[in-house]
This record gives structure tokens, sequence and C-alpha cells, in this order.
């Protein structure tokens, strides 16, 4: 009975130790910054540009993954909210491409790359922050709806107000992101 009070206190603070790491995990890092593609939003395209914001001297690594819900074993397609309904049980995700690394040394960094011939589904941007030994010690991500091109509107008019939207919002977008501080 004693032992167990001696090893009482060294226990609470392995749980406590534990419980902090964990919390870290689950928060975004506030120097990194998904600009492209913005979250939740559809997208009209076979390719996919992923834009990230590094406001501090740090390594991460960039990875997209295509999002499925599992159905009776087999990865479905399904849309964004369906998607974000599901249980964590009931979906998986597939690498596009490789993970890819970088370095920033500045204050203001961005990394970009352009993921090309993506077919129509729910994509994950996901962005760790690594630590020396590449440990991961934050996760950003982002989820983004790629819909074929030819399900966008087919009116030139629309077409090129979109566009020229999705360009005003995207530069918007950077803009704040870059100024916020």
């Amino acid at each position: 009975m004693k032992t167990v009070r001696k090893c009482m206190p060294a226990l609470i603070v392995a749980l406590l130790l534990l419980i902090q790491t964990s919390a870290v995990f689950a928060e975004p890092n506030p120097d990194v910054s998904i600009v492209n593609p913005v979250a939740g939003r559809t997208i009209y395209s076979d390719n996919l540009l992923v834009s990230v914001k590094i406001t501090a001297a740090s390594s991460v690594k960039v990875y997209v993954t295509q999002e499925f819900k599992v159905v009776n074993g087999e990865n479905t397609t399904v849309g964004l909210d369906e998607y974000q309904k599901a249980d964590k049980s009931e979906t998986a995700g597939v690498a596009v491409g490789s993970a890819e690394s970088f370095t920033s040394v500045n204050n203001l960094s961005f990394y970009t790359k352009k993921v090309e011939d993506v077919k129509p589904g729910i994509y994950k941007i996901t962005v760790d922050t690594v630590d020396a030994e590449g440990k991961v010690i934050y996760t950003n991500s982002n989820l983004v709806e790629i819909m074929d091109k030819g399900a966008n509107p087919e009116d030139p008019a629309v077409l090129d107000s979109q566009q020229q939207s999705a360009a005003a919002l995207f530069l918007k977008n950077l803009l704040k992101i870059i100024f916020k501080d």
C-alpha cells in the first residue's frame, strides 16, 4: 500500500503530461495558415492549388488526401456535408502524391504546391508543424470539395464573374492573413 502511495504523484504527473501533450496535437499552429484553398469551399477544377503562409521560422510537412465515406467496406465519394456528418470510424483518406517538407527561416514565407489531375470528391489539406526530431507538434487542416469542371455553370458571363469573385476572395483572404497582426 505504501508503494502505491509513493507512486501516485509520479502517475499523476505522467497523466497530466500525457493530457497536455495530446492537447497540443488538437490545436492548430497560430503561425501557419492554409491560405488556399479556403476551407469548406467548392472548387470546379481538375487541379488544386495549395498555398500555406508561415509567419515564424519552422518546419512543416504538407500533404493532401482524398477523403471518402466507407459504406459496406467500400470507399464512397460523397458531398462535403455528408462527409462532415459521418463518424470518424466511417471515413477513410487516401494520399494524393507524397508529403512534402518545407522549412521557413524567415518570419514570413509561403509554400505553394499544385496538385494536378484530381477527381471530384472531398480533399483534406494537412500541414503538420514538426520539431527538430520530426515529431508533429501542431496540425492545421482544411476540407474542400472538388467538382467536375463541367458541373460549373456554362454561361460565360456567370463563369467569368465567379472566377473574378474567387480571385478577389483569394486576394482579400491573403491580405487579411498577411496583415492581421
